[in-house]
């Protein structure tokens, strides 16, 4: 997934740089079985705004019903504004001049993205797919894309289906997200909430010249205390640990059991912001390039953020991104970013991406003199206690590895982890993330 990757990280540094979203909506539902609650609430609001979207006699809208194709033919003429004015020939049998829907297909056809069966029918009454959603939608939003694919956009859409063009737009620009196995589901039939979702999607990315639809619009907006910035994050998939100097956005992988947020497993995901007071107080430039020299395999890119000078790393092979932002002062507000190689691959990326696009500068006041005498106190009460190691051990944030003993106890590799600040070291058990002991002074003599 290489150059999934690359193409994830590679417009990272150009997400402040875009014209802002907009994605208005009435105050008020307008029917009464699509409420605020409802999860295509806001897109069903948003195309009857525009008049494109009407509902039943009865004042209702039906979400959940199906949709057929001359409905979404209608929706899709008037959403984008194609000419269907035409006077056109009959090329269906089973689209007759008569039909109320006779131009809005044949406007499809016009324009070169809709096409009959093999049997040289359109098949009006048949229910859309959710496959030819996305290519009607792009296609008649007349957006470029590629013609072919080098890897496999989703698990179940291969990088030589036809569809594929299709679906990389769409998961690059948020109009569709994976579920839990990395899939799409394409054969998926659409109702006409689901549809008019992927439209409202599709119309916000071409009216905000293809910057990626917000997905972040409904999320919880974290906002630090110790550390200056602020973030929107996905509250209800993710958890936040909070630790002095250090703030650790963390999705589990559930379906393997995951307990604690030290490694990433094939389906979690970090987002982790961290401060360096950068005691030697290089400037920069020299800051900048000791990084690079650090990482000699990484690609870097840099950018602005709030003013602020910043450095992004990717590491291709390996799904990790990193930024560094040097603040007035000289500090740094480091994130670090990194996700499992598993089927949630397909959506981490979209997640993180969103994530940072709100990322911003908060100014607090940054405190480095701290007592850790309750710090202390806390790690001791921990040691022993299982799964809570790294987030114990996080609370110390000048905390280095002195040795590592790749044996361990018989149960995988044992760190000592030693910080000036206290004057401890700790001896800490990866797998069963706990702190196993502690020493005073910088020892790995346990």
């Amino acid at each position: 997934m290489k150059n999934f990757i690359r193409q994830f990280v590679s417009i990272f540094f150009g997400i402040f740089l875009g014209t802002s979203v907009v994605c208005g909506v009435a105050n008020a539902a307008s029917f009464p079985d699509v409420g605020e609650s409802h999860v295509n609430y806001d897109a069903v609001e948003y195309l009857k705004k525009k008049d494109i979207v009407q509902g039943y006699p009865d004042g209702t809208f039906g979400p959940e019903k199906p949709i057929k194709r001359a409905e979404a033919m209608k929706i899709i003429i008037k959403s984008f504004k194609l000419d269907h004015s035409k006077n056109y020939e009959e090329i269906f049998p089973d689209v007759k001049k008569g039909n109320w829907f006779f131009s809005f297909v044949m406007a499809g056809h016009d324009a070169g993205f809709v096409q009959g069966y093999t049997d040289g029918t359109f098949g009006p009454a048949k229910q859309v797919k959710l496959s030819e959603t996305l290519k009607i939608a792009i296609g008649a939003a007349k957006i470029n894309i590629l013609e072919s694919m080098d890897e496999d956009v989703f698990a179940d859409v291969e990088k030589d289906n036809w569809l594929a063009p299709y679906a990389f737009f769409a998961r690059e620009k948020n109009i569709v997200l994976a579920n839990g196995e990395g899939k799409i589901l394409p054969t998926t039939e659409m109702t006409r909430g689901a549809f008019s979702e992927i439209v409202y999607r599709t119309m916000t990315v071409v009216e905000n010249k293809e910057k990626e639809f917000p997905i972040y619009e409904k999320w919880a907006t974290y906002q630090g205390v110790d550390l200056p910035f602020e973030m929107r994050y996905d509250a209800d998939n993710w958890e936040v640990i909070k630790n002095p100097l250090n703030v650790i956005f963390f999705n589990l992988d559930k379906a393997n059991q995951q307990f604690s947020s030290s490694k990433i497993y094939p389906n979690s995901a970090k987002v982790e912001v961290n401060i360096d007071k950068n005691e030697a107080k290089y400037p920069v430039a020299i800051y900048f390039n000791n990084i690079k020299d650090l990482f000699p395999n990484a690609e870097y890119t840099e950018f602005t953020l709030n003013n602020f000078k910043a450095l992004e790393v990717l590491y291709p092979d390996e799904r990790i991104v990193d930024w560094y932002i040097y603040l007035d002062g000289g500090a740094i507000l480091a994130v670090y970013t990194q996700y499992g190689d598993g089927p949630e691959s397909y959506l981490f990326p979209q997640v993180i991406k969103a994530m940072l696009s709100t990322f911003k500068y908060r100014e607090v006041s940054l405190n480095f003199e701290k007592n850790y005498e309750a710090v202390l106190a806390t790690l001791f009460g921990n040691i022993l206690v299982e799964g809570k190691g790294m987030q114990m051990l996080n609370n110390l944030p000048d905390k280095k590895i002195i040795e590592t003993d790749s044996i361990g106890v018989g149960t995988g590799p044992v760190d000592y982890y030693y910080s000036d600040g206290v004057n401890h070291t700790f001896k800490y058990e990866r797998a069963g993330d706990v702190i196993l002991d502690k020493r005073q002074g910088k020892t790995s003599e346990f």
